[in-house]
């Protein structure tokens, strides 16, 4: 009796095996094909696999080594956050030797001295002793001395540079006189006198200055030139004057400054080397999703420009979950277990097979189809 009980199990578990083997393949090869076809229109809409992230190490050496600190500490900086970067030691111990380089006393006289009597520095404190030494007469009384030099020895002058100096004379007289309402102007004369001797004023400008300085001394008045000069006040204010040089350098005409001035208004002091890093595409990017988290733009520009392509067109929830920035995957849950699945298909398995895949599942249902046509028929 209990050879037969088991002999009849086991007929029975043959046969229902056999029954539900036929549906599970056809079920398992729809389930492959549907997954291969999902996979292959993510990719056509952007391929995350053509993301790699921007390693700051190499260029922050560089930039020590041209003795550019300033720019060194602000390009490290904008990337330590990360986790990519922070589980590199060598990162921390470079931002550690160039900030103790930057704090040290000798290195910041050196830099106010650099200020005064060149009129620039790479530094914020040389910056600020070169501006307030406009403030003073100093500045502009000395420009005009070296191209008055110039010009008494027969050597090419600069109509931009006496074309600030005449405009700062004008409008630190002015200042005075006003007891301080035009001093914004005199700020962005200043400015744009840093500058042109830091070799970072767009061409331009350069016209538009010429010709306001003519205006200016014609009518003995700078109401003609706030206009140009505002935006420049307002970008100094929001972002500084080291990222206020670097902004400006790039722009090409007025309404690219105005655009420049929005766009610093989002994303603050971060804004030059958010735009160094993604060939000035954040500019276009940062208008195509004005509603997007300015934390999520920023992780996407580790990716370099690339990156800000692949948020644009994926869209900001999903890219952000592909690239697993929010934290980790939730793994408790069914929708974090397929999302971590999706992601590591998306970045590991190469299209050839994908489409392989979908090209002999349906070969097989072609073929079965076929098949039972031609019984039918």
């Amino acid at each position: 009796m209990t050879s037969f009980l088991l002999k009849l199990t086991t007929t029975l578990t043959l046969s229902w095996m056999k029954f539900l083997y036929r549906p599970f393949i056809y079920i398992s090869i729809i389930l492959f094909v549907t997954l291969s076809l999902l996979l292959l229109q993510e990719r056509k809409v952007f391929d995350i696999r053509t993301l790699a992230h921007i390693d700051p190490i190499p260029h922050t050496k560089e930039l020590i080594h041209q003795k550019k600190y300033l720019e060194a500490d602000e390009y490290l900086s904008y990337f330590i956050k990360y986790n990519y970067v922070q589980e590199n030691p060598e990162s921390k111990k470079l931002l550690i030797t160039i900030r103790k380089k930057r704090e040290s006393y000798e290195y910041k006289k050196e830099k106010f001295i650099e200020g005064i009597v060149e009129g620039k520095s790479d530094e914020d404190i040389g910056k600020a002793s070169a501006i307030a030494s406009d403030f003073l007469f100093i500045g502009d009384i000395r420009d005009l001395s070296i191209e008055g030099s110039h010009y008494y020895n027969n050597e090419k002058i600069d109509k931009v540079v006496i074309a600030l100096s005449s405009l700062g004379l004008i409008a630190t007289v002015s200042t005075i006189y006003t007891l301080g309402a035009t001093a914004p102007v005199k700020t962005s004369i200043s400015v744009l006198k840093y500058a042109k001797s830091a070799k970072k004023l767009p061409l331009w400008l350069n016209y538009k200055l010429i010709e306001h300085a003519r205006i200016a001394k014609e009518t003995k008045s700078l109401d003609k030139i706030k206009g140009l000069l505002e935006p420049i006040y307002k970008l100094y204010n929001k972002v500084g004057l080291n990222q206020t040089l670097e902004l400006l350098k790039n722009t090409k005409n007025f309404k690219g400054l105005t655009k420049t001035v929005n766009f610093t208004s989002k994303f603050g002091k971060k804004s030059p080397t958010l735009l160094k890093i993604t060939n000035n595409s954040a500019l276009r990017y940062s208008r195509l999703m004005p509603n997007s988290k300015t934390k999520n733009i920023l992780y996407a520009s580790t990716y370099g420009e690339n990156g800000l392509k692949g948020i644009s067109k994926m869209g900001e929830a999903k890219f952000i979950s592909r690239m697993g920035f929010k934290a980790k995957l939730l793994k408790t849950t069914y929708k974090g277990n397929f999302n971590s699945l999706f992601t590591y298909l998306l970045k590991n398995v190469p299209s050839w097979l994908l489409f392989s895949t979908v090209f002999l599942g349906l070969f097989y249902f072609m073929r079965k189809f076929y098949v039972l046509a031609k019984r039918l028929f």
